[in-house]
């Protein structure tokens, strides 16, 4: 088996993982077998030689069409987590304003204030 058909199964099963549906449940799982397969597929691909025929240059062609897909798949994905994560960091600071609405506020000047929590 050559090495680009290695190559193109390393990119099926990128192209696999990053087109299954992710929840909150799988999230980290397909996250650890993206990051796998990409570096797997990035230590090849420093080794790959030029496509010497037709049937590698088909293989090839394969892989530049599935690149794409999968480099959507991707941004859309991370994109999700970014957003995820900026919707838990406004949570976050609105848990805290709400417990204690009075923290940011600068001066006390003449106004009681209530340290109980």
């Amino acid at each position: 088996m050559s090495s680009w058909s290695v190559f193109l199964q390393y990119t099926e099963e990128l192209s696999q993982q990053v087109n299954q549906k992710v929840k909150d449940d799988n999230r980290d799982e397909v996250i650890q077998e993206v990051q796998r397969l990409l570096k797997k597929r990035a230590q090849m691909l420093e080794g790959l030689p030029q496509p010497a025929d037709e049937e590698e240059k088909a293989i090839v062609k394969q892989i530049m069409y599935l690149d794409v897909d999968i480099n959507q798949k991707l941004e859309f994905l991370f994109n999700g987590l970014k957003m995820e994560m900026r919707h838990m960091k406004r949570q976050k600071s609105s848990n805290k304003k709400y417990t204690n609405p009075y923290e940011s506020v600068a001066s006390y000047d003449g106004m009681f204030m209530d340290r109980k929590k």
